[in-house]
């Protein structure tokens, strides 16, 4: 049986507050970690080492898990290692080995975990890490002294792994001075593996550095969307919210904007909310409705912490030209979305007289939407 420990006991003094709960997208910083540990076959029960001013807040948070494995909460040390040592000293002895991580370190993977429990040898430990392919220079003064050899350098991170009666034996009167557990073992000469992370593992230390971990996180949602509709006898199209003088009109019981129709099921696939018709029914209230109202009705669905990144749309029509009106029609739509003219990509082709697609009747427009964070 194996014991996972996450550290977040930190006082945040470089960042300049407790990073381990700033919000990260959906949730806070130490959660990431602590769902890693908890979605892990290997690892049967969690201890959380918390900084003393945090542990209500996070026992708020806690209430609200509906987690399958035990969390225990531990308050911290004045140090990471008297913080660690804090949990060891709680572990129940049935736990074989145990897999310490550092919070702050949100990207870490189920992999990850694994990897330093399998490939802990008996009284030692495992760690992830980073192999160096940079040239090293050591310096005096922000002078170069000296070209390093990198062969044998790694910069080690977390999580780490080792057996807990080995670990346990090895704290003793000057255990506070060593930044990690994996130093710890190598002083009284315990074997130490170290196995290369493949998964980006940024630590996060200073604002910019959350900045770049919320990049990596965010997940972009795609939705497609389509519409045609036949053409009959008229004086104008609306295409994207603007009006084009022409011979025909759209026949629709709204105003038969294809474009933005499509938009509109580009938008609400993206968010899996089903399909235009399912919210604008052909009923007596929609008849000949403006599509843009529409749009903006289902703008009002993107969540706070979502944005419209990009859109790419493609008209399907032989008669009038869509080039001259591209960037009206983009001026339009950038007006209602909010977003500038450049997310908004308008494409336009013809049947090319295909006699197998006789679109002299009628039109259409596919639509691609990128949603993602808003941050």
């Amino acid at each position: 049986m194996n014991a996972g420990i996450i550290v977040a006991a930190g006082e945040g003094t470089r960042y300049g507050s407790h990073k381990q709960v700033e919000p990260l997208l959906d949730k806070k910083v130490y959660q990431y970690a602590l769902d890693a540990f908890l979605g892990s076959e290997l690892i049967d029960i969690v201890y959380l080492v918390v900084n003393k001013d945090l542990y209500d807040i996070i026992q708020k948070d806690l209430n609200q898990y509906n987690a399958s494995k035990s969390i225990i909460l531990c308050e911290g040390g004045d140090t990471r290692a008297k913080s660690v040592y804090n949990a060891i000293t709680q572990i129940d002895q049935k736990y074989d080995k145990i897999c310490i991580h550092d919070a702050v370190r949100p990207l870490i993977t189920k992999k990850d975990i694994e990897n330093v429990l399998l490939n802990c040898p008996d009284n030692g430990g495992c760690i992830v890490g980073k192999k160096i392919y940079d040239t090293i220079k050591k310096i005096d003064n922000a002078n170069i002294v000296e070209t390093i050899n990198r062969e044998n350098i790694w910069l080690s991170q977390t999580p780490q792994a080792f057996c807990l009666n080995t670990l346990q034996n090895c704290y003793k009167d000057n255990f506070a001075n060593f930044t990690d557990e994996a130093s710890l073992l190598e002083h009284y000469k315990h074997d130490i593996k170290i196995i290369e992370s493949k998964n980006i593992n940024i630590k996060i230390t200073n604002e910019e550095d959350l900045e770049l971990v919320k990049q990596f996180l965010s997940k972009p949602l795609t939705g497609l969307g389509i519409d045609f509709h036949s053409l009959i006898e008229g004086d104008h199209l609306i295409i994207g919210g603007h009006k084009i003088d022409c011979n025909f009109s759209s026949k629709a019981h709204s105003d038969g904007d294809v474009l933005t129709h499509s938009i509109i099921d580009a938008l609400l696939g993206a968010l899996n909310l089903g399909d235009i018709g399912e919210h604008f029914p052909n009923t007596q209230e929609n008849l000949n409705i403006s599509s843009i109202e529409l749009l903006k009705t289902v703008i009002k669905k993107i969540p706070n912490n979502k944005k419209i990144l990009h859109i790419d749309s493609s008209i399907v029509l032989n008669e009038p030209k869509i080039s001259p009106h591209k960037e009206s029609i983009k001026k339009s739509l950038s007006d209602v979305l909010k977003i500038k003219t450049d997310q908004i990509s308008i494409k336009s082709t013809t049947t090319n007289a295909l006699a197998f697609i006789d679109m002299s009747k009628g039109w259409g427009a596919q639509t691609i939407l990128t949603l993602g964070d808003d941050s």
